[in-house]
């Protein structure tokens, strides 16, 4: 009796009730029921062992033990035990229907040193980026430059190369987006700069591997110029590409369609003024183009095919009625904001200007050669001689630690080692890379000979040649070290546009040496 007594207010607690009126109602009956199940099965499995007990004290063997109890007891208890497990299974899966579901929390990582915050679903998410580049230097002039009017004393020293930091991520699964504030770094002439807006756009992914990007970004015109500023072999881009990079991309106003696939990289910009371009009445309009092909990539090789460009098709207005055009280069070191362009040439009044460039690699295991040649043009307005240029440079590396250096499928460029073994940790050493560079850049077109005339139509920008060698220590992937040492040797037959001072004809070349340091910080 006792045990259907149980058994029935067990049967009235499982009965649906039309009382509960939300799920904290439904759970806490749940959890009532499951207790008294609990109860139940404890007091059959004890009234159980008080019969075992029973005969065993009157001596019954399971021969000539009696049956525990009459038949339809028996029945019923059995009846009654499969109907509490029908009712387990039951009561477990209206839990499962009526508890309400938790929703997944977003998770942060910090992979690298980069603070990432991912949503759940993985539509959403933010990382903190930073650049941060101190460097010191130390020119080796020798005593004639001090007579010279191009340059004569180089200011040693240091500086913040760039002090950036911004948020990059997702936004609803098929948007990226990237913001970085750069803080008054210094800039493409040296000299520290008020903080700024370096980098901000929004890209649309939902096409891949084709993906449209507007805002305030670099367009891609070059291998040696597309890299991230973090992952180049040595303090500067070579002259060349930083020269291609200046007239129409770097941090420029634009917007670019790109192709990502696993070997083929293809864009197309349109970009417009410069972030911090002041002091024209209308921006500069021009085209940027790039494609790049990978013709061997496995685990051991990558071969890559480059070739890119840019058409300023509208030179940016001038204060006059002209639209002047200059290109000049700091000899790929930037310390010192009195150090001037030794190879420049600026046209007065322009109505175009053009590079393109070719460019390729090789890389395997833990060596990379790399080398390229661009052209320019500036074509002036009217009926002026249009100015023609070029320079060529050829680098290369060995990460002597047996490292390999990355490859970025996002720009088609190479990137950083990643250390085997930090440094410190369980005594690794970090990867140690040793590189060298050769580059030439001649702006001179018709520049006749020293101690004459320019002829009529000609430029005298001036030739420069750099060799360079550096190397590289990466304590872990966000920290790096780069030791530089270089050997300039210019050579440009002044005019009379040269105004620190005036003089005419002069030969304003001189050689001379570098040794620079970068401390660097990157996620």
């Amino acid at each position: 009796m006792k045990h259907l007594l149980s058994f029935g207010a067990l049967v009235l607690l499982a009965a649906p009730s039309a009382f509960a009126t939300d799920s904290g109602t439904a759970l806490r009956r749940l959890e009532r029921m499951q207790k008294a199940i609990a109860a139940q099965q404890r007091e059959i499995r004890a009234q159980q062992s008080e019969i075992d007990r029973l005969n065993r004290a009157l001596g019954h063997t399971p021969a000539t033990r009696p049956a525990a109890m009459p038949a339809p007891i028996g029945t019923r208890l059995q009846q009654q035990d499969r109907k509490i497990d029908a009712l387990v299974a039951q009561f477990a899966a209206e839990r499962d229907a009526m508890h309400p579901a938790m929703p997944e929390r977003a998770h942060a990582d910090i992979p690298n040193g980069r603070l990432t915050m991912t949503s759940a679903d993985g539509r959403f998410s933010a990382a903190l980026r930073m650049t941060v580049q101190y460097d010191m230097g130390y020119y080796m002039q020798p005593a004639y430059a001090r007579r010279l009017p191009l340059g004569p004393d180089l200011s040693s020293g240091g500086n913040f190369r760039r002090a950036q930091i911004g948020l990059q991520g997702t936004l609803f699964g098929d948007w990226s987006y990237a913001v970085r504030y750069d803080f008054g770094s210094g800039g493409s002439n040296g000299a520290e700069s008020p903080g700024h807006l370096q980098q901000a756009y929004l890209q649309y992914d939902g096409l891949a591997p084709f993906a449209f990007r507007i805002g305030a970004h670099a367009a891609s015109t070059g291998m040696d110029d597309t890299h991230s500023s973090a992952d180049q072999l040595l303090l500067e881009r070579s002259a060349v590409a930083d020269l291609g990079r200046s007239m129409a991309s770097g941090a420029r106003y634009g917007a670019e369609l790109v192709y990502l696939g696993e070997r083929l990289f293809a864009s197309l910009a349109l970009t417009g003024d410069k972030v911090q371009g002041t002091g024209a009445f209308d921006e500069q309009q021009a085209l940027a183009a790039r494609l790049a092909y990978s013709v061997v990539a496995d685990s051991d090789w990558r071969w890559v095919v480059s070739s890119g460009g840019a058409d300023v098709f509208k030179i940016a207005d001038g204060a006059s009625a002209s639209r002047p055009f200059a290109l000049k280069n700091l000899s790929e070191l930037v310390i010192d904001d009195n150090t001037p362009a030794f190879a420049s040439f600026s046209e007065a009044d322009a109505a175009r200007a053009w590079d393109w460039n070719m460019e390729s690699a090789l890389a395997r295991d833990n060596l990379m050669l790399q080398a390229g040649y661009y052209r320019f043009g500036i074509d002036p307005g009217g009926a002026g001689h249009a100015r023609r240029f070029h320079g060529w440079y050829a680098e290369g590396s060995w990460v002597m630690s047996g490292e390999r250096r990355g490859w970025s499928t996002a720009n088609a460029a190479f990137t950083n080692p990643r250390p085997q073994a930090d440094f410190g940790d369980g005594g690794g050493w970090g990867a140690w890379e040793l590189a060298g560079r050769y580059s030439t850049l001649d702006l001179n077109d018709h520049e006749g000979v020293a101690g004459s005339p320019m002829p009529s139509g000609g430029a005298r920008g001036g030739e420069q040649r750099i060799a360079a060698m550096g190397l590289n220590w990466y304590p872990n992937a966000a920290l790096k070290f780069m030791l530089q040492l270089q050997k300039v040797q210019i050579s440009r037959i002044g005019t009379n546009s040269v105004t620190v001072p005036a003089i005419a004809d002069a030969d304003l070349g001189q050689n001379f040496g570098t040794i620079a340091l970068r401390s660097q910080v990157a996620f």
